[in-house]
């Protein structure tokens, strides 16, 4: 089953529209939002957004140029004690070379007294810190006063940039529910921008024919949209609307900007920080040229240039689609964005006679890219491309632990664009590798209830990169001991393949611990080690499609050795449960032979995602799943 698609509407406005709405000006209170319990739209939630008021206009100012003016106001609900984080503001902006600015903040908390009064908590300037994030941001940040369960807390603040051709995305949607959500925009009636709409309810759209009012877009009562388990793209089910200038049509002047994929990539290869910066010689890189160039196969020449700038370069966990610093600098400081990291790749690829392409694309996270309409900040990162016969090479160095030959799990089923001229559109990317983990493992129990065993987890295909993730990060004893329905230990572990990224990668345990036990019972599990935790799949309804990113094999392979003064008082019995599409399968086979009880549990999810509609069904599978994975082997003494 595939994701199912949102509504899109693809608009286009000019200047020179107005409208207006009825809202509750700064400052002014109306007690009966004091005296609100809850929230009507959507019950139950921790806060409710009443206001959310955006409006951006753009002018001229001599000696400096096109500046946008930005004008913002929240007014927050407190409906519930652990709402009151939402008084902890953080504002970013773009600070390097004063591009973009913050001021004019304000703020008031109001609460009622004892006596039933309004009284208000004004926000001091003093209370209003600015600090450098990095070179680039820089974050405004202050906690409203006096926020407690009942209070009622709004804040504003204006914002410029040096720009005419960006306006911000505006969400209607937050993961609390919102009441009122506005977003004006004044355009010069010479700019004409294409919107991309998102929503899945009402959307108000006021215009009026008076000169620079704006027009005005609307939501009201707009539940909040809570992070869900296996979910991703959760900016593709936010309604809101993102912009893209289109065209400029000034006296004596046209230009149509940014209207076709070939247009998009035409600027891109012409920019200094994308297409020209790919033409940059590096240093130092003779020797695995030389290397390479020994190689008759061009996977070996890919896989050996791929792991050499996995190798030497570190990531700063920084997004973007452009070259920061320049590919000559991050390769001399070995820090680097995204896009840096894989233009050292493409250069070297290509300096090895390998026919490779920046590949922009929007990682899950980030929301996908919609084919019909070009819009190229619907892309985040760059990853490097090759297409050798029918094999397609999509890597992305800055991740440490995937393979040359593996997608990136980020970017699964998503689109891509290929910055090359002979392309006109998007390509699909998908993935045919899963993830496997498979456990053996021997245990034997004591007269006095000690455990003690062996183990072999071999992980592969994207297992392998995320527990290679865990054991860099010194997690992964903590992780193996996590076990429902047991306690051990981890007494010694061995790593093997963690150097060769085409093998599994394997651990060898020794383990020990003890039998838990009730009622005068001694319980055991068998599903040791599969790391399958607990079921994430809860809640009565949802709204995101169900996400695994990949396919997924579960297989567990297991021995008790029992002592003789033991018996099995209950022994699980043989199963096998399916989806209606046959599409996740679970099956347990279990023996007794005198005092040895072996074991099989197989998992496999064949599907790498599920639609909403299919959520019911997923929902019933994994309730009957883990019942069936929460019974036990159940012993008694003699």
């Amino acid at each position: 089953m595939k994701t199912t698609a949102l509504i899109f509407l693809l608009l286009s406005f000019n200047g020179a529209l107005y409208a207006q709405d009825k809202i509750q000006a700064y400052g002014k209170i109306d007690k009966a939002e004091l005296q609100m319990q809850d929230c009507s739209f959507d019950p139950g939630a921790e806060a409710v957004i009443l206001q959310d008021i955006g409006e951006i206009e753009f002018n001229y100012i001599n000696n400096t140029g096109w500046v946008s003016e930005s004008s913002y106001r929240m007014r927050i609900k407190i409906l519930k004690e652990k709402g009151t984080g939402m008084g902890e503001i953080k504002l970013s902006y773009y600070a390097k070379g004063g591009r973009e600015g913050i001021s004019n903040i304000n703020g008031i908390s109001y609460n009622l007294d004892a006596n039933g009064n309004i009284e208000e908590s004004k926000l001091e300037s003093g209370n209003v810190y600015n600090k450098a994030i990095d070179k680039e941001f820089s974050e405004i940040s202050f906690a409203m006063p006096n926020v407690k369960k009942g209070t009622v807390f709004e804040y504003k603040y204006k914002k410029t940039r040096k720009s005419y051709s960006y306006i911000p995305t505006w969400n209607f949607q937050q993961s609390i529910p919102v009441q009122y959500s506005a977003y004006n925009v004044i355009v010069p009636e010479y700019f004409q921008f294409t919107l991309l709409v998102t929503k899945r309810q009402e959307m108000e759209k006021k215009v009026s024919p008076g000169i620079n009012e704006g027009t005005w877009y609307i939501m009201r009562n707009i539940k909040g949209l809570k992070d869900e388990p296996y979910s991703s793209g959760r900016i593709d089910y936010l309604q809101r609307i993102d912009f893209q200038l289109s065209t400029i049509n000034a006296p004596g002047y046209y230009e149509e900007i940014r209207t076709t994929w070939v247009k998009i990539i035409k600027e891109l290869q012409e920019d200094e920080d994308f297409g020209l910066a790919l033409k940059k010689n590096l240093r130092g890189v003779g020797d695995i040229l030389t290397s390479v160039s020994a190689m008759q196969k061009t996977s070996e020449r890919i896989r050996a240039i791929y792991n050499y700038v996995q190798r030497n370069m570190q990531w700063n966990n920084v997004y973007d689609i452009y070259s920061d610093k320049g590919i000559k600098e991050a390769w001399d400081k070995k820090n680097a964005n995204i896009t840096d990291i894989n233009f050292i790749l493409i250069n070297l690829l290509k300096e090895a006679g390998i026919a490779a392409k920046p590949l922009l694309v929007s990682t899950k996270d980030h929301g996908m890219v919609n084919a019909l309409y070009p819009f190229l900040r619907r892309f985040n990162a760059v990853l490097a491309y090759v297409k050798d016969g029918d094999v397609e090479y999509i890597m992305n160095a800055a991740d440490k632990y995937n393979p040359y030959n593996l997608v990136p799990y980020d970017v699964i089923n998503t689109n891509a664009l290929v910055v090359d001229k002979s392309v006109e559109t998007l390509i699909p990317i998908t993935g045919t590798d899963k993830y496997v983990n498979h456990v053996f493992f021997t245990c034997s129990v004591e007269s006095d209830g000690k455990l003690s065993g062996q183990a072999t987890l071999k992980n592969s295909g994207y297992a392998r990169n995320i527990r290679m993730s865990t054991f860099k990060k010194d997690k992964l004893k903590e992780m193996i001991e996590d076990n429902e329905g047991i306690t051990i230990k981890v007494d010694s572990l061995t790593v093997n393949n963690q150097d060769d990224e085409l093998q599994p990668l394997e651990q060898v345990v020794q383990f020990s611990g003890n039998l838990q036990q009730g009622g005068g019972y001694f319980f055991l599990p068998d599903d040791l080690f599969a790391g399958l935790g607990k079921n994430p799949f809860i809640e009565e309804n949802r709204v995101m499609p169900v996400d695994f990113n990949f396919p997924k094999s579960y297989v567990v392979t297991g021995t008790y050795y029992l002592p003789d003064d033991y018996i099995v008082n209950e022994l699980p019995k043989n199963t096998r449960l399916m989806m209606p599409d046959t599409s996740i399968i679970l099956i347990r086979k279990i023996q007794l032979d005198n005092n040895i009880i072996s074991f099989r549990v197989t998992l496999d999810l064949l599907y790498a995602d599920y639609t909403v509609e299919g959520y019911p069904y997923i929902k019933d599978f994994f309730k009957k799943m883990y019942a069936i994975l929460a019974e036990r082997i159940v012993l008694k003494k003699k």
